[in-house]
Parts: C-alpha cells; structure tokens; sequence
C-alpha cells in the first residue's frame, strides 16, 4: 500500500462536506436506521484501490439491502447497519494510522453487522460514491444499481444466516515464540481455538507451523541453519521429504535467529563475528545469500524516503559505516503501538567497537508479509485498562485480544469493541517473544486444527 495514496484519498473525503462517524472516538454518536430506511443501499462497484497489484477486491460488487449485504463472495442474511459519528482524524488514525488528517472534521461510516459480528465498515460521501478502508488499503466504490437480482446472488456463493449461523464465531490462531536459554535459541507454536468467545482448547508444539495460502509450513533453525519445510495437503511425512526440505547455510561463524515470520517472508538477526546485521528471506527460497531490499518489498518510490532517513542519521552518527553495500537489505520489522513497521539498521565501527542504530522507516509491510495488522481498540485504551500491557491484537472478527504483558500473554473478550472478560493466559519468560501471529476466522478454523494435530507431536494445554 502506499501511503501517500491513502492520505490524498482521506483528505479527498475531508474537502467532501459529508457527516458522519467513527468507530473510535470516545465521543461517539450512534444512529439507528429509521423505519428501515437504511443508510446504504443498492449495487455498488470496486473501480480503483490504492495499489491494483494483486488485488481481487478491485471490480468486485456490494449489495446492500434492508436485512441482507453481500459481498460478492458471501451473502449475509438478518444483517443489521450502524452509523456512528466522530471526528475524521481519528477514526483514520486510530483505526487505519492514517496520519496529517485536520481534526475537527465529522464523516459517516456505515458499520455491517451480521450475527453480532463486524463484517465492513465504509465510509459513505453520498447516496451514489461509498468508501472502504480494509487492510491498509482505500477503496472507491461507485453505485451501479438500485435493484437486486436475487437469484445471482445463489451462483457460487456462500449463504449465511446470521439467526442461525455461528462459523464466524470459530477462531482459529497460531502464535509462534522464541525463547532463550542458556544462549540458545528455541520456537514454539501454540494453537488457540475458541468459539463463542470462549477457549475450546490450547495446543503447544516444538518449532514454527506457518500457514500459508498453498498449504501449511514448518520453519525452524538447526546448528545456523533455516530449516524450512513444506508440508503438502495429505503428505503428512512430508518433513522426511528431501525435495520438501530446504536449508538456507550460514557462514560457519554464523549465528542467527528468526525475529518475524509471516506469509511469504521471514525477518531474521545474524551475527557475522562481531556485525550484527538483519535480513528478510522468502519461505520459498531461504537459501538465498543477500536478503530482500526495501525496494524488492515495497517498489522504488520508497527508496529516496528511506535515503534520506539513514543520511540524517549518519551526520549524527559518531562512527564510521560498515556494510554499505547490504544498506538497502540490512532490513527488519518491529512492532509499535500495536502495529507492524519495517525497520532499518545502521551498522558502524567507532573506535575498536562494532556496534549498530536501528530506526523505524514510518513503511508498513506489505500484505505477502503481513497479511492481516489491525487494532480494533486503540492501543490507548487498553493500556488504561491494563497498564502493564506492552503489545495487543484483536482478531479480524474483534472477537478476541490478545495482550501481551511482561511475564504472560493473555486473552480477552471484546465486547462493544471494548476489553471485556479474561478468558485464557499462556506464561512466558521475560525474554520471550512473539514472531508469528495468524488468525482464521469461521470454516478455516477448523482445517487449522487438523492440519496443527495431524502433522506435530503436540501437547495438550490445560485451559481451566
């Protein structure tokens, strides 16, 4: 996503004069529809998106009607719409980090609701032009018709009843963690499955199970060694498999560890002798040398940016830079403010020392790194409530939270998009360290499951 694209298209809606909400503000308003008059309706069309690349969202139809939405790949039935007032900045910032937005400024955004579940939220500047904000990335959406053909909604779809369906109250999530003993490096991957908002059940075993869009992956490191393996549907000894195994070799006086896993990218830290430096590698092919460029990841426009970050902090710096040439794939990511963020490292000898700076570029990753990255309740409002909280994310149905705290990680209900109940907690050594975090929400949840029993030697984890 670019970013400087989504702050032209919020400041395009900014100049609209619009009213409406935000799922943010603590001054909120929230209007119900009258007489089932409600606040969108008809067919309306994707025409443009930020960045086309990839894009299947981009001529796909929403259809709003007084008790059933679609959105061209489910129908949803017993729907209900909200439309909550606040402050345009705000919800922009809070909600999507969308930055520079004048404050004061009120716009309407129209929240699908089905079985108590969030669907969509989107931005409504009339009855003819609609907006929406999903995974980092602005929509256009432009009206095509004010009438429903109901049957072509039954060609290739799935039909929803939000009285009597309950899959998209299943969650499915992984949670990879590093831990350190002694020196040595080691990952876990946990499984949590809970439905209704409460735990179902908890599973740990040894290494990372990353699932990917063509199956699912086992990921670890052995003697400074990334051992990636992929494990085909219904190949369940595909770990045996030499043409399943890859090995990305280090130099022998090589030590690394793996910082970020996700989708088609693993963020590691390596130490060469006495230069620390970090390294974004694909799943597919992790033997490669040099690591991914900040320009591989996100295109050329980003690169003058990025200069000029590292050019303001070498006039600070007092030492001399090492490794230039790996400047633009002396890479990583952090999180912040319950966000992810590539991240840059310097490297710099002063005097007889190596030592290194790492700065934040402002860049999000993009979706084939991160897929899924945002916060449903602002980081804010759950330090409030937990004051020791250091991390959080919610589930893409916010449903769930979870915290991550000093000693422990715990989850929570969200209820009225605030923190609610505690449900569950995994303890942690202070060291620890989430670097994977990947939801499935509804039917999916349940391959996940399978898929984590079948093929790891897994221990039960007593939830009571």
């Amino acid at each position: 996503m670019k970013k400087k694209s989504i702050v032209l298209i919020a400041i395009f809606l900014i100049l609209i004069n619009i009213t409406g909400c935000s799922n943010f503000s603590s001054s909120q308003k929230v209007r119900a529809p009258k007489n089932k008059s409600i606040p969108i309706k008809g067919s309306f069309k994707v025409e443009s998106a930020d960045d086309y690349k990839n894009d299947d969202l981009v001529s796909r139809s929403f259809v709003f009607k007084e008790d059933e939405f679609w959105d061209g790949v489910d129908r949803f039935i017993g729907v209900s719409y909200k439309i909550k007032i606040v402050d345009m900045s705000e919800y922009l910032l809070n909600g999507y980090r969308i930055k520079n937005i004048k404050k004061g400024k009120e716009v309407q955004v129209v929240s699908v609701i089905s079985n108590g579940n969030f669907l969509y939220d989107f931005i409504k500047i009339n009855d003819e032009l609609i907006m929406l904000v999903y995974n980092k990335k602005v929509y256009r959406l432009k009206k095509t018709n004010d009438e429903y053909d109901i049957s072509s909604w039954r060609r290739n779809i799935n039909i929803f009843n939000s009285k009597k369906n309950t899959s998209n109250k299943d969650v499915a999530l992984f949670l990879g963690i590093r831990s350190k003993k002694e020196g040595e490096y080691s990952y876990k991957t946990y499984y949590l499955g809970t439905s209704n908002d409460e735990i179902k059940e908890m599973y740990v075993t040894d290494n990372i199970f990353l699932p990917r869009k063509n199956g699912f992956w086992k990921i670890n490191i052995e003697d400074s060694q990334i051992k990636v393996n992929n494990i085909s549907k219904g190949q369940e000894k595909a770990f045996n498999k030499k043409d399943g195994v890859f090995l990305a070799k280090g130099n022998l006086n090589t030590n690394m560890y793996i910082d970020f896993v996700g989708n088609d990218y693993i963020a590691i830290n390596e130490m060469d002798g006495l230069i620390e430096r970090l390294k974004i590698v694909p799943v597919d092919n992790p033997m490669q040398q040099r690591g991914v460029s900040i320009i591989d990841l996100l295109g050329e426009n980003y690169k003058q940016n990025f200069d000029e970050q590292r050019d303001s902090i070498l006039k600070e710096l007092n030492g001399v830079e090492i490794n230039k040439d790996f400047k633009y794939e002396n890479i990583g990511i952090s999180r912040k403010n319950g966000s992810y963020l590539l991240k840059g490292r310097i490297n710099y000898k002063s005097g007889d020392f190596f030592s290194y700076v790492d700065f934040d570029t402002g860049f999000f990753p993009p979706s084939n790194m991160v897929m899924y990255d945002t916060l449903c309740i602002p980081m804010k409002d759950i330090k409030n409530k937990i004051p020791q909280a250091i991390d959080a994310y919610t589930s893409p149905n916010k449903d769930i939270a979870v915290i991550v705290l000093p000693k422990s990680i715990e989850f929570y209900r969200i209820k009225n998009q605030k923190l609610s109940e505690k449900i569950g907690e995994i303890k942690i050594a202070k060291e620890d360290k989430i670097i994977m975090l990947e939801w499935a929400v509804g039917s999916y949840s349940e391959v996940w499951r399978d898929n984590f029993i079948k093929n790891n030697s897994v221990e039960v984890i007593n939830i009571n």
